[in-house]
């Protein structure tokens, strides 16, 4: 017999409006960070966006690779953000525990770690969102906007935050502790970003190897970097967007239901 699940309605708008609290909170705690995060996210985008525009291109690097970098560079953010997050969770388990008292609430507590996932995504959003802006003012004409489509964007630009939200929670899962962060790090971030098509597109790696690019369909980066490449260049020399958008939204559930 199969058992129905019966939805309380009154009971999710309730747990809604302390979801929206907690957010709330968490935002109000984030605005004194905000200001040095900006400094960070403009100083890291600025330094690689200037040198690949224009220093490698005496190298024999095209000129346009540094536009290439800059979209890569707002999509990447998120993914470098969730460290400190992710740092800053772990240190409060093994310290004041203070996520003890959030599972205590009258709310399920899947949703606390969805308030954690949110939290995350929104911290990231909300920095990695001017860099494209900041770009364009540094490579002026070396950054054509003429294939740019805003509807792929608005799909694409949350969602890969909202992926970067829920895989923070699944890292933070695999940390014993603290001390074990550098192994993240060096072992599932870098080589995610470094392979994920951050110096190169898909097409590039296909036709150097067809087999190693078979394997980085593998990997979620790679989705994130060519649909907002689609998105913001145009869809000729990237993955199809829609694949793209599916592969991020199948992605974004293996973190949610593994943790």
């Amino acid at each position: 017999m199969i058992k129905k699940i019966k939805f309380n309605y009154s009971e999710f708008c309730a747990n809604l409006r302390v979801l929206k609290q907690l957010l709330l909170r968490d935002v109000k705690v984030f605005k004194p960070n905000y200001k040095d995060r900006v400094i960070n996210g403009i100083i890291w985008s600025s330094i690689t966006a200037i040198t690949y525009s224009y220093i490698l291109p005496v190298l024999g690097v095209k000129a346009d690779y540094g536009a290439f970098v800059l979209v890569a560079n707002a999509a990447t953010w998120g993914l470098f953000d969730i460290m400190s997050n992710v740092a800053n969770l772990i240190s409060d388990i093994e310290g004041e525990k203070s996520i003890s008292y959030y599972l205590t609430l009258p709310i399920p507590q899947s949703w606390i770690f969805l308030k954690i996932a949110i939290a995350n995504a929104y911290q990231a959003i909300v920095i990695s969102i001017i860099l494209l802006p900041l770009g364009k003012l540094i490579l002026w004409n070396s950054f054509s906007l003429a294939n740019f489509s805003i509807l792929k964007f608005l799909i694409i630009f949350p969602l890969l935050h909202v992926f970067y939200g829920l895989f923070s929670l699944w890292v933070a899962s695999r940390l014993k502790n603290l001390d074990k962060l550098h192994n993240v790090w060096l072992r599932i971030i870098f080589p995610l970003w470094f392979l994920g098509g951050y110096q190169f597109s898909w097409n590039n790696l296909n036709q150097i190897s067809p087999i190693f690019a078979k394997f980085a369909l593998l990997n979620p980066i790679t989705y994130i970097m060519e649909g907002i490449r689609n998105a913001v260049m145009g869809p000729n020399d990237y993955l199809n967007f829609g694949l793209c958008v599916l592969a991020l939204v199948i992605f974004s559930c293996i973190p949610h239901y593994s943790c």
